[in-house]
């Protein structure tokens, strides 16, 4: 059986789906009730339940995880015996419990199991079941000695039947309130009579019961939770009524439907389908706020109803031509504008529906295709664009996070693209650092590696997203070995080199071991390359050392880690060849970086000194061009702004800037290597210069800088809008900073945990319990064993805070493997 405490809290109200023995932390669904009300009847001929479940809910369940392949029945032993009995009683049983719990084709199974000597109750509650699957027409109501319960059934079937075919349902309703009659003053009476409401609500051109019919008859049913047939009936009649009341002209039946609604979601408190409808009439009464949380308690509760909601949320946040009748179709191209957009609740809604929602790919598709000219110009508009694009989904396609940075899986750029969807810098690191795997290139008097690193955690969070999108890809794994064979993954030619690395020149293992890194494996890489206890002995093995050190430097990222003697064992052995030049001047840069990170100014003074005679050397070598010394000037200066800054230097500082930043302005290359490698240094450049000018007390330019880099240079790079979101913060644009966190969850990968929960803190400190509680769920997905996301959940929630579904949001946030790391509450 699949872990119910998963990742999906529609887990908890759908439980008894999964497991009828659980004693559930929160109410079950109404629907996911009705398995545990057929599971302890004794008579499989009494009254069958108004609600069954969808008829794709086990292969939506089966997509979210919810369920394994096997989905073996979990069940009390008592109800196991039971369903080994052969009479046909116990089979009827069996089949009523089937439907239930949604396995249809087992209860078909069993129902064609009763033949021709089985009691009429027996033959036509059979006839009358396998009809409702579509397995043979709709059977006339039975004769008297079946009893009343399967002849009223009979008879509100054939009405419903007649209603959906467009046929006159009168006749078949007649006869349905002439059998009821025979139950007048029973329980099951006042079952009926709201049963035949229900159906006569839904037949066109039959008239329909006043609304105080309706609640006369809702109040005759009661409240009693343990009187589950009564509230089931209850529900129903308030659900068609609300809907009917939704589909009047005009906004006559507005009211009516929002007080059905209510009351119907007061006795189904975590239906989504009730939440569903809830949400459309408080929409229609131009109740949005209301909408919005309903909509959002639908998307996290439900399953089959999830696209529905996600796309209530998606037009409640786009501004659209009025709809007659409440909310538009998933399937209705809204058009229209995005003007005044709602941006969070965009990328929320975007977030459920490419994340949360397991439907077939191209039905979630269809929701963003349908309304692409509202969302055109929006911060869902890249998601647009591949949503047309992959309408017919080619073998292979991944979810666009991913297909974004599709080179660090298998190493090959992505075809599919739109250029406007694709980091310009970012995905070539890994490209390049193969092309010069294949082509042998000499790293020793240009650049042949873009300079930005892919951070220790990168491959972490890269399998985090394939498993929140339920993407199933050792392309995408954290396991080395896993990418290492993965079909998806590393490529055939690179997979035969690292088989057999130490038949390599120690060259090809050093690019080898630069390409590792560059896709996320550096612990990987250190173990193909010569550590600092083997000599350098020529120019190749320095730049192997250096490669050794550079991935020991990526992988303690964060840590204090003693690397100083490592940069000084290689510096000592570099020696007056020309090829040494270049290594001299990275090795000062990578040394000062770590001295910078342990908050040592000394140590970085002496690196500078030496820095600044290596790279007067190596800029003047005739093998050097002009651009390849501007950009290792630009990068040399970058680094040694790390001096100043530790102490306290202003003058100094502003003059290494004038250096990286003018350099790195000016630099555009000649060529698709150079402008790529050009590209490369300008956004640290910038990255570095923000910095600065915010140590500077000059926040404004900081700023605009970064907002530069965020909107115009690098538009999809999530760390620049979290970088974006702290300097807004910081300067008490609280609504710019949520904004440019939403940017940076948008993008999911990397740093998905981080944008959430930077963008939920910020809804928290605005008010917005129930939008924080949402970004901290969604940054648990990407985290699940994070204590952090966990513990404002758990605070929201003990402070009273969290939104409407709270119980099926504590009980799921209770159940995820970091709870029991939690600190204490402080109140």
């Amino acid at each position: 059986m699949a872990g119910i405490t998963g990742p999906d809290p529609a887990a908890l109200p759908l439980r008894p789906f999964i497991d009828l023995t659980a004693d559930p932390a929160v109410p079950p669904a109404l629907v996911a009730e009705t398995a545990l009300f057929c599971a302890g009847q004794s008579d499989p001929c009494g009254w069958l339940p108004a609600h069954a479940p969808p008829a794709g809910l086990r292969r939506a369940m089966h997509r979210s995880g919810l369920l394994d392949a096997e989905d073996t029945l979990v069940a009390p032993p008592e109800v196991r015996e039971r369903l080994e009995t052969e009479d046909h009683a116990g089979l009827l049983w069996a089949a009523r419990l089937m439907r239930a719990l949604g396995r249809r084709e087992d209860a078909v199974k069993l129902l064609w199991r009763l033949g021709a000597d089985a009691p009429s109750p027996v033959r036509a509650w059979r006839d009358l079941l396998l009809a409702e699957d579509g397995r043979q027409p709709l059977p006339p109501v039975p004769p008297e000695a079946a009893g009343l319960p399967v002849r009223l059934a009979t008879a509100l079937a054939r009405a419903g039947h007649a209603a959906t075919s467009g046929q006159p349902a009168g006749e078949m309703l007649a006869a349905a309130e002439s059998l009821a009659a025979g139950l007048a003053g029973d329980r099951l009476g006042m079952v009926a009579r709201a049963r035949i409401l229900a159906v006569r609500l839904r037949c066109p051109g039959e008239p329909g019961p006043e609304a105080d019919t309706v609640r006369a008859v809702v109040r005759d049913l009661g409240t009693d939770r343990d009187d589950f047939l009564a509230r089931d009936a209850a529900v129903a009649l308030l659900r068609a009524a609300a809907r009917a009341a939704l589909n009047e002209t005009g906004a006559t039946g507005t009211g009516p439907a929002r007080e059905f609604a209510g009351v119907a979601l007061a006795l189904d408190p975590t239906g989504a389908a009730t939440w569903l409808l809830a949400a459309d009439a408080a929409r229609a009464a131009g109740d949005q706020e209301v909408a919005r949380t309903h909509y959002r308690v639908a998307a996290r509760t439900g399953l089959a109803e999830r696209t529905a909601a996600v796309a209530g949320l998606l037009d409640l946040a786009t501004p659209t031509a009025a709809v007659e009748g409440g909310r538009p179709p998933a399937t209705a191209d809204t058009g229209g504008t995005a003007a005044t957009a709602d941006t969070g609740e965009l990328v929320g809604a975007l977030a459920d529906l490419l994340a949360s929602d397991r439907r077939d790919e191209r039905d979630r598709l269809e929701v963003l295709v349908t309304r692409r000219r509202a969302l055109s110009g929006t911060v869902c508009a890249d998601a647009v664009r591949w949503a047309v694009a992959v309408r017919e989904p080619a073998p292979g396609t991944r979810p666009l996070p991913l297909e974004r940075y599709r080179p660090f899986l298998d190493l090959s750029p992505s075809e599919i693209l739109d250029p406007v969807d694709s980091p310009p810098v970012a995905i070539h690191t890994p490209l390049m650092s193969y092309a010069a795997v294949l082509e042998r290139r000499e790293p020793w008097f240009r650049e042949i590696h873009p300079q930005r690193a892919t951070a220790a955690m990168f491959r972490d969070e890269m399998q985090a997203t394939a498993t929140v999108y339920g993407y199933a890809s050792g392309g995408a794994s954290a396991d080395y070995r896993t990418w290492l064979a993965a079909p998806d993954g590393c490529p055939p030619e690179v997979r035969n080199r690292l088989a057999n690395t130490s038949d390599l020149p120690l060259l090809d293992r050093a690019l080898l071991g630069r390409l590792l890194s560059a896709v996320g494996f550096h612990a990987e890489a250190e173990q193909i390359l010569p550590g600092p206890d083997v000599p350098v002995r020529d120019p190749v093995g320095a730049y192997a050392l250096a490669s050794w050190i550079f991935a020991e430097q990526m992988l303690t990222t964060g840590h204090a880690a003693e690397l100083e003697p490592h940069f000084r064992t290689l510096y000592d052995q570099l020696g007056d060849d020309v090829r040494y030049a270049r290594t001299k001047v990275v090795t000062t840069i990578n040394a000062t970086v770590n001295a910078a990170r342990r908050r040592e100014p000394e140590t970085i003074a002496r690196w500078r000194k030496l820095g600044e005679e290596d790279l007067a050397r190596y800029t003047a070598l005739a093998e050097v061009s002009e651009f390849d010394a501007e950009i290792m000037t630009s990068r040399w200066f970058r680094a040694m702004g790390f001096l100043p800054f530790l102490t306290g230097d202003r003058d100094l500082l502003r003059a290494d800037m004038d250096r990286w930043l003018g350099i790195a302005r000016e630099l555009t290359g000649h060529d698709e290597h150079t402008r790529v490698i050009a590209a490369d240094n300008y956004f640290p450049a910038v990255e570095t210069a923000v910095r600065t000018y915010t140590y500077l007390g000059e926040r404004d330019t900081a700023l605009a800088l970064v907002d530069e880099l965020a909107e115009r240079i690098d538009p999809i790079d999530p760390k620049t809008w979290l970088t974006a979101g702290e300097l807004r913060y910081q300067a008490g644009d609280v609504s710019g900073a949520l904004d440019a966190y939403l940017r940076a969850a948008h993008l999911q990968f990397p740093y998905g945990r981080i944008s959430w929960f930077n963008a939920g803190q910020v809804h928290e400190q605005l008010g917005r319990a129930d939008l924080a509680a949402e970004c901290y769920r969604r940054s648990l997905a990407h985290w699940p064993t994070g204590v952090t996301p966990l513990r404002r959940l758990r605070d929201l929630h003990l402070r009273g805070q969290l939104p409407d579904d709270r119980g099926v949001l504590a009980a799921w946030a209770a159940s995820q493997p970091a709870w029991s790391r939690l600190p204490a509450f402080e109140g």
